[in-house]
């Protein structure tokens, strides 16, 4: 097992019954007492049927009769048969049954190869015959009695059909120099003649929840009529021996299209779609749920799965929510972090997959042999790693945002960064890629680039530092990444931190927080030239108290690896001094700062003269300073200029009488600078990226190859919406500029503002003609009358078919006033930039590039200000004062 206890995690059966049939209500499943039945399951992939990528062999053997040829070739017939021998009876025992019912499955999936119950046509001593074999019925048997003992269901699902299914030769053994289900009268009939006999068997069978008649077809089938043809033919072949059993449909193309394939033919019809690597929201699903609202049919998602642990709450959560039961595929694979449980890749067959690639010599038969049992073995439960975050993900998380201990951490000890919590993205931890959705992006993502360890978006790969007794480091780090670790056992003292960094590049930066306050400075990492150049940083006199609860990992600059944090205790917190440890502004005029140690509140004033807040330089007394009573460390404080996002905010403290509850006095500080955690919104005028919406439905993203590169939104129908949250300083006219493209069709939008109070207006409406392709661009304009204040701006598609890339906006002119001229100086500029204006206050500065892009929104302006953090070029600065009169001018930035 990959950690000590295999869990904490080992849920609640959620659910608990007598055997019950299960049947079909209007549109759910319901067993015989009526109640609905939400079906949560494994596929036992792999184990009837071997799929080369679960074995690593895809790239030159992938459908099963292939890897059986290349195991042929290093052992012989004989040695091979006993591999396969070995392999069923290995990959699933009552062991795997009762670890799945255990931790919360209430069903599994049997992909069955029909050649372990019957033999291929091509092979009956009396063609038109069949002959069954008592190898697939006994494995079948077998696994009902394991189910029933768990009060776990059985779906019989014909993965690989006689002559197989579909052009995708991997998923059903097709084998292309043989006639496909599709093409041989003879495989439809021994098709129909085995799911009899399987429906003969298994008729009084009460745990096996229904027939999977055919999985994933993929072959061309105009209309779906031959298909729809096959099923009938099955169906009534079922029907004569077993009137009760539910019958479990997929489309055509990989489960997905229906097309004639409604309406239902059979009262105890259940239609059953799979869903892979596309989003989890309403719209990805609505297809399927139109087709259940239409036929009053229930819905069963018969596959999902080799994506991410938090694709997998999403779209468990999603299909739960419409009441959908599931199953996720695979249960084991060589090598994997996506499924519950991985079998281990040893040297021996890492070699056998060179030489069957055709890189690495060919090993003795004794030495295959001896690989090929070895993987076998591999695969019995026991032997397998265990993946608790898959399971957790895919049951605990679907119902609760709060994290778990990955395993038992202590302070004073060491910490692997690796050992983060369980828990969803945004509450165990935060990854700027947290899932793959290519189906509905275009864009494939590797949610953890190293494939390592864990199936998190926290990416993960082998290390190679001698001191890392794990094995594996976090890596490939994005500014504002971080991840927790809830602490079990933790010592009260002063301490020093030593991380194990690698800095493949410079300018890497971290801090930790605990209990949402900042308790380290945030050093930077060392260059050491390579990502896997190992190096001990080290963070000094950090106070620890022993009731934190929690510590955070965050990345304030990438450019380096993290392997684990010893935590080393040099002595009491006693001994070290109080002062400002880091600021952090989450509300519009409040300031929290806290520092390194405990605050005693009680007796305390806080005098409102001893702190100074500064915004862009401007200073304000705050009006209000206190305590905060749910943590000790953290000092609040109130002023009346409301903060933007934007703003650079510091805080002063001259006093002496702030104390520690230890009785050191908290040290004055000077303008020190607080993390301003404000939403971003976009201010206008400015170019708005289509893809940067804070929310939308339906809309999907792909690469676009406009000038500038980055995505567009596409795929859109209509009342799909993309939602931007926009600040608009000046009311007056303004012109938009949309960037469009169209294959062939003309195409609309609506454009509205939805204020604080719900209430939307629509701006603009235009329509788009056709530009000749769909990343052909054009520019299409048009002028409105916009409102100043804070909007949910929503572009709003009203026809389709065309892609937006971005939506730019330019004041034309002010309704309050013209808009005013004035000089800058020096001009070009270096780091200070002077007004040349009689001295007075601004409300409000802008400054903007000539793509329309805001750099620094700035509040209360005088007479001149920083641009020290421009990149040399040209821009244009737009002020406003408190009358609402507009200036602007514009400057070289050197």
């Amino acid at each position: 097992m990959r950690i000590s206890f295999v869990f904490c995690l080992i849920f609640f059966s959620i659910w608990a019954q007598a055997q019950s049939l299960l049947s079909t209500q209007g549109q759910d499943i319901v067993n015989e007492q009526g109640e609905v039945v939400i079906l949560r399951g494994m596929g036992l992939g792999g184990w009837m049927l071997q799929e080369g990528y679960m074995l690593k062999t895809a790239s030159f053997a992938n459908p099963q009769h292939q890897i059986m040829d290349r195991i042929v070739d290093v052992v012989g017939q004989e040695k091979m048969e006993a591999f396969y021998d070995k392999w069923l009876e290995n990959h699933v025992t009552k062991e795997d049954i009762d670890s799945l019912s255990a931790w919360g499955f209430n069903s599994v999936r049997l992909p069955m190869h029909y050649n372990l119950y019957t033999l291929p046509i091509e092979e009956e001593p009396v063609p038109g015959q069949n002959t069954w074999l008592d190898k697939g019925f006994d494995i079948t048997d077998d696994l009902i009695a394991w189910c029933a003992d768990n009060e776990m269901y059985v779906i019989l699902d014909m993965h690989a059909t006689p002559g197989g299914q579909g052009f995708d030769e991997g998923i059903s053994d097709y084998d292309p120099s043989k006639p496909s289900l599709f093409e041989s009268q003879l495989n439809q009939e021994k098709l129909a003649s085995l799911w009899k006999k399987l429906a003969e068997r298994y008729k009084d069978e009460k745990w096996v929840a229904g027939y999977d008649l055919i999985n994933e077809p993929n072959w061309n089938l105009p209309g779906g009529t031959l298909l729809r043809a096959i099923y009938g033919r099955v169906t009534d072949s079922i029907r004569t021996v077993d009137q009760e059993h539910i019958l479990f449909i997929e489309g055509n193309w990989f489960a997905n299209d229906f097309t004639g394939l409604t309406p239902p033919w059979d009262e105890q019809l259940v239609y059953s779609p799979h869903k892979y690597w596309s989003t989890n929201d309403q719209e990805s699903i609505q297809w399927v749920l139109d087709i259940r609202e239409t036929h009053n049919v229930p819905l069963y998602l018969g596959e999902s799965g080799e994506n991410s642990n938090q694709w997998f709450r999403d779209a468990i959560h999603l299909l739960e929510s419409h009441n959908i039961g599931w199953a996720w595929w695979p249960m084991k694979k060589v090598d994997d972090i996506a499924g519950p449980l991985s079998a281990t890749r040893t040297d021996g067959y890492q070699d056998l997959l060179n030489y069957w690639g055709g890189t690495g010599p060919k090993p003795s038969p004794a030495v295959a042999e001896a690989t090929l049992m070895e993987l076998a073995d591999n695969f019995k439960m026991q032997n397998c790693t265990v993946e608790p975050g898959v399971i957790d993900a895919m049951f605990r998380q679907v119902q609760s945002d709060e994290t778990l201990p990955y395993t038992e951490l202590t302070i004073p000890g060491t910490i692997h960064s690796a050992y983060y919590d369980l828990g969803s993205d945004g509450n165990a931890y935060n990854d700027l890629q947290s899932g793959n959705f290519h189906v509905s992006t275009g864009n494939f993502t590797a949610w953890n680039s190293g494939w390592t360890f864990r199936n998190d978006g926290v990416d993960m790969e082998p290390s190679m530092d001698p001191q890392n007794d794990l094995g594996v480091n976090v890596g490939w780090l994005d500014k504002g990444e971080w991840m927790k670790y809830t602490l079990q056992n933790v010592e009260t003292g002063r301490y020093r931190i030593e991380l194990r960094t690698a800095g493949g590049q410079t300018g890497g930066r971290f801090h930790f927080e605990a209990d949402g306050a900042v308790i380290t400075d945030s050093p930077t990492v060392n260059f050491t030239g390579d990502f896997q150049g190992w190096q001990t940083t080290t963070i000094q006199n950090v106070a620890i108290y022993d009731d934190m609860e929690s510590i955070v990992f965050y990345v304030d600059n990438p450019g380096f690896n993290v392997g684990h944090f010893e935590f080393v205790k040099i002595g009491e917190i006693t001994d070290l001094p109080t002062i400002f440890q880091g600021g952090k502004v989450d509300e519009n005029t409040i300031i929290s700062f806290n520092t390194n140690k405990y605050l005693n509140q009680d007796d305390q004033t806080l005098k409102l003269s001893d702190f100074i807040v500064s915004v862009n330089g401007n200073e304000f007394v705050p009006v209000n300073a206190s305590f905060n009573e749910g943590n000790e460390r953290f000092i609040n404080l109130v002023i009346t200029e409301e903060i933007i996002f934007s703003d650079i905010v510091r805080v002063s403290y001259s006093g002496n009488e702030i104390a520690s509850i230890d009785g050191s006095e908290l040290e004055p500080f000077t303008n020190e600078l607080v993390k301003n955690n404000l939403p971003s919104f976009f201010i206008i005028p400015t170019r708005i990226q289509a893809e940067d919406y804070t929310t939308h439905e339906g809309i999907q993203l792909e690469t676009t190859t406009d000038a500038g590169g980055g995505q567009n939104i596409g795929f859109l129908d209509v009342g799909d919406y993309a939602d931007y949250d926009v600040f608009i300083p000046q009311a007056g006219s303004y012109r938009i500029t949309y960037r469009n493209a169209s294959e062939g069709g003309s195409g609309a939008v609506r454009l509205s503002l939805i204020d604080e109070n719900n209430q939307e207006i629509t701006i603009d409406e235009t329509s788009f003609s056709s530009t000749g392709g769909w990343q052909t661009w054009f520019s299409t304009e048009s002028n409105v009358s916009l409102p100043s204040g804070r909007f949910t701006m929503r572009l709003t598609i009203t026809q389709p078919l065309f892609n937006i890339n971005w939506m730019d906006f330019d004041l034309l002119s002010s309704t309050n006033e013209e808009i005013l001229s004035f000089d800058i100086y020096p001009n070009p500029v270096g780091d200070l930039l002077i007004l040349g204006l009689s001295p007075k206050k601004f409300k409000r500065a802008l400054i903007i590039d000539v793509a329309g892009q805001q750099h620094m929104g700035l509040n209360n302006v005088r007479k001149s200000f920083n641009v020290s953090s421009l990149l040399p070029g040209y821009y244009i600065l737009r002020l406003e004062d408190e009358e609402g009169r507009v200036y602007v001018s514009s400057f070289i930035k050197a």
